[in-house]
């Protein structure tokens, strides 16, 4: 025999879930609209001291693009193109067997320095 509370129950899970997906969506787009605003104001302060007769230096416009560049998922966050099945939920996620790739930027950097240590 169920117990008279089992829907209750139900609904109280459907509840706390919902809310707690909700709120940490608004949490995720909070963050997302700050980075946007720190984005636009790193840009912007680029244009303004390059349209000015004050000369930028290389290191300064170098660490503003580094700060300017887009965010980058952690390894701890989940892709959000990327399925998540049943076995891993109860089995957990495999490794990833490979090495971390570097991405576009870094590349550009190690690059560059290549180049300026081969002169």
């Amino acid at each position: 025999m169920p117990s008279p509370y089992l829907p209750h129950a139900i609904y109280s899970v459907a509840l706390i879930t919902l809310s707690i997906h909700l709120v940490s969506q608004r949490k995720s787009a909070s963050e997302e609209r700050a980075h946007v605003a720190a984005q636009t104001s790193i840009l912007e302060s680029i244009r303004d001291q390059l349209g000015s007769d004050k000369p930028l230096s290389n290191d300064e416009l170098v660490k503003l693009k580094r700060l300017a560049r887009p965010l980058e998922r952690s390894s701890g966050e989940v892709d959000p193109e990327k399925t998540i099945g049943w076995g891993e939920i109860f089995g957990g996620r495999k490794k990833e067997e490979r090495a971390p790739e570097m991405n576009k930027w870094d590349k550009k950097d190690m690059e560059k320095l290549q180049k300026d240590m081969s002169k």
